[in-house]
């Protein structure tokens, strides 16, 4: 009889090992405590005007964005791969030719340095370097690569301390803040680097610089951060949808809708108890879900607990499973509030400030941390906006994230005309709000994760731990880390 793989979890870390067990010859079934799967790859529709004579209940009649990832990295091929594989190829789209992304400091508004890596330039001297940092900024970090590897390189480093250290305070304030909160929603304070960028981390020790490794990892590629990824037409939502599907046509199961309260293990196998009472037993267990969540299921008590039984013993966590439970690092979440606006603005055409841009913390007059100019970015987004707001002289696609840690979220009542008014700052142009067509306010409580000092060390230690239980698997992007790619990698090559 074929092993009973149990996942609890159904954003793309669950559907991809789902997809990984049954593969093996598992019969696998697939909880998700929300509907539908796909986690941080959603979609969310905007209907057009009503005066078009449409209603939002017809598909039609709506334009159909990324709700939360809007892209993937195409560096290691990865992703490509698996979209290849699921029969997405011919959905592939890049980013409009010819455009880059901005940052936006203190300093001004200035294009993205080409040939970077978490906004650590490759060519500190080279001219959009030094039109960001200043002449005095680039030859600080251009003095970089005589530094020894080991100074600003300590086990357990922050971003800040790295980079301020080996490159100086322009190139964190201007070029890394802006990337580290915008995409990482993050503080470089606070942020581990190795956590952040273990490519850079190992690419530091390996070529003595971290100029040096970025040169290294980025080859001759000369373009910013943003334009080097695919997209899915007509969203990203098609990932997670072709993975569910293949999955449950080679008969697994997926239960939406149902919420895991507590993981126990015993000689028999895993046992899953539910929020409906329900108890599900499996020889294997992937915990695809957040780490403060995969560690309550293995400490919860999943039943009455006997008299003179100790609460470990109960929630059946005793041996490897106690230690992987207090083992896993709580990284703490950063809560994102986003903001799509649909605009008839025909001062963006010209597209002013490229594909978007990334905000450093303290910027004078701008509360979002990041800007999209989708349909700058994306040419089917601009084609959908046209269709779905065919009254429209010129309709753009614009998205702000907001939320930056230990900041409290702007007050939803408001924020649509606050995103207006940021997103007029950051684009140069004036947007009064006649020019609104339609907007949409989403949030996300838990999606990012910010992992602090020590955490690639306590990771390494899980990892070991976890080879005591082999019939365990944490899956994640609080191990794999940031980004499609990295959770698509780490699933082609798992950790125990």
């Amino acid at each position: 009889m074929s092993e009973r793989t149990l996942v609890v979890g159904g954003g793309l870390a669950g559907l991809l090992a789902a997809r990984r067990h049954q593969r093996a010859g598992h019969r696998v079934v697939l909880l998700e405590a929300g509907n539908p799967v796909g986690g941080a790859i959603a979609d969310v529709r905007i209907a057009r005007d009503p005066d078009d004579g449409s209603t939002s209940t017809d598909p039609a009649a709506q334009l159909v964005l990324n709700a939360g990832a809007e892209a993937y990295s195409i560096g290691s091929g990865a992703v490509d791969a698996l979209v290849a594989e699921l029969g997405l190829a011919e959905q592939v789209v890049s980013p409009r030719e010819g455009l880059s992304s901005r940052v936006v400091s203190a300093a001004g508004v200035h294009r993205a340095p080409g040939g970077s890596l978490l906004g650590i330039p490759g060519r500190p001297l080279a001219a959009d370097v030094r039109a960001a940092l200043g002449l005095r900024g680039a030859l600080r970090a251009r003095l970089e690569r005589l530094l020894p590897a080991s100074v600003g390189a300590r086990p357990g480093a922050t971003v800040a301390e790295v980079v301020r250290t080996r490159l100086g305070a322009a190139v964190l304030e201007r070029l890394v803040a802006p990337v580290v909160g915008g995409v990482h929603s993050a503080d470089p304070a606070t942020l581990e680097f190795a956590a952040a960028s273990p490519q850079l981390s190992a690419g530091l020790a390996e070529h003595g610089s971290l100029v040096a490794a970025v040169r290294h990892l980025r080859g001759r590629s000369t373009g910013s951060a943003g334009t080097r990824v695919h997209t899915l037409a007509p969203s990203l939502g098609a990932l997670p949808a072709a993975l569910n599907e293949q999955f449950l046509a080679a008969g697994g199961i997926v239960r939406t809708s149902v919420v895991a309260t507590a993981a126990t293990r015993d000689a028999t196998g895993w046992q899953v108890r539910t929020a409906s009472g329900e108890t599900l037993e499996a020889d294997r267990l992937v915990l695809a879900c957040p780490p403060d969540t995969a560690h309550d299921l293995l400490t919860a008590q999943s039943g009455e607990q006997p008299a003179g039984v100790t609460g470990e013993q109960a929630a059946g966590v005793t041996g490897p499973a106690a230690r992987i439970a207090a083992a896993i690092p709580q990284t703490p979440s950063a809560p994102v509030r986003l903001v799509v606006l649909v605009l008839d603005a025909p001062a963006l055409d010209s597209f002013p400030s490229g594909t978007g841009a990334l905000v450093a913390p303290g910027t004078a007059g701008i509360r979002a941390k990041a800007l999209t100019h989708a349909s700058a970015k994306w040419a089917h987004v601009q084609r959908a906006a046209r269709e779905a707001f065919p009254s429209a002289a010129s309709p753009h696609v614009v998205r702000l994230s907001f939320g930056r840690p230990n900041e409290e979220l702007p007050d939803p009542a408001g924020i649509v005309d606050l995103a207006l008014a940021d997103a007029a700052r950051i684009l140069g142009v004036p947007l009064p709000p006649e020019q609104l067509l339609a907007s949409r306010v989403i949030d996300w409580e838990r999606a990012m994760r910010q992992p602090r000092p020590g955490h690639r060390a306590a990771l390494d230690a899980l990892t070991a731990i976890l080879r005591e239980e082999p019939s365990l698997e944490l899956v994640g992007s609080w191990r794999a880390g940031t980004g499609i790619d990295a959770i698509v990698r780490a699933d082609a090559a798992p950790s125990p």
